[in-house]
């Protein structure tokens, strides 16, 4: 059971992870706002969610790829970066921070899972869209989501999936000539089925969180109601406020980590 006491310690490593990513973006001049639930709590309380487990973030397609380049020589010593593709056990699209001297496990995994497994922070990357019909858009999201989680995540039906997923990439791709303003989350990630003008992101703004002040979507209004629905600033019925997690390990590095060292000694 995760006390309250454990979770104060829990948003003070989330922050340092935040501003450590903060520094990194503000030293190479790189794009980046609050996103999800960061976003929503700042709107909201000025903060986090109380029962949000993480922070989130996202970035231009270019400014995380950059990102990902210099990120292991400017971030500090006590911060691992998961980069997708690079641990075949990691099966997320996008990055994730993670503080190196603890461990934090969601209800669903044992602390034996191959990835580094520290209180963390996740950074988006954010795509452009072609223009297409929403109706169309929505279903393709929900059709390119299933099936790639059915592939890397669930293990289920891999190869009828894999003719689905790359069925969905064609029709992706056959629309790629027609550009639009819109912009989230890459295709396999995109749980919301949304796509953001980016009249709504730009020219970004401040925004309070935990007392500090970082980027955000200028028009934050017209984002979260696209996102959430215009009742975003009501809360959850209270059986749903439920705080994801399993376990906090406090300096306790994850096991992955050891693992790791083995492997590169």
């Amino acid at each position: 059971m995760v006390s309250e006491e454990d979770i104060k310690e829990l948003r003070k490593i989330q922050v340092r992870l935040l501003d450590d990513f903060k520094t990194v973006c503000d030293k190479n001049n790189l794009v980046y706002w609050l996103d999800f639930g960061a976003l929503l709590g700042a709107v909201r309380q000025k903060g986090f969610i109380p029962w949000d487990d993480d922070v989130d973030v996202s970035m231009p397609m270019a400014d995380y790829k950059k990102f990902l380049e210099i990120a292991s020589t400017d971030l500090p010593s006590n911060v691992f970066l998961h980069i997708p593709g690079e641990n075949k056990a990691y099966t997320q699209n996008f990055a994730k921070l993670c503080d190196r001297s603890s461990t934090f496990l969601h209800p669903a995994e044992t602390g034996e899972e191959e990835i580094h497994q520290g209180i963390y922070m996740d950074i988006f990357p954010s795509a452009n869209y072609p223009k297409m019909p929403h109706l169309l858009r929505k279903g393709l999201l929900y059709l390119t989501g299933r099936s790639w989680g059915n592939i890397a995540v669930n293990k289920k039906n891999i190869w009828l999936n894999y003719i689905i997923y790359i069925f969905c990439k064609f029709i992706w791709l056959l629309f790629s000539p027609f550009k639009s303003d819109k912009v989230a989350q890459i295709v396999e990630d995109n749980w919301y089925y949304y796509a953001i003008p980016q009249a709504y992101i730009y020219p970004l703004k401040e925004i309070e969180f935990e007392g500090k002040f970082y980027p955000a979507p200028d028009k934050t209004h017209e984002y979260l109601s696209l996102m959430y629905g215009k009742s975003y600033m009501t809360p959850p019925p209270q059986e749903k406020r439920v705080f994801s997690c399993k376990a906090i390990f406090f300096n306790t590095p994850c096991k992955f980590e050891k693992e790791l060292a083995k492997v590169t000694k």
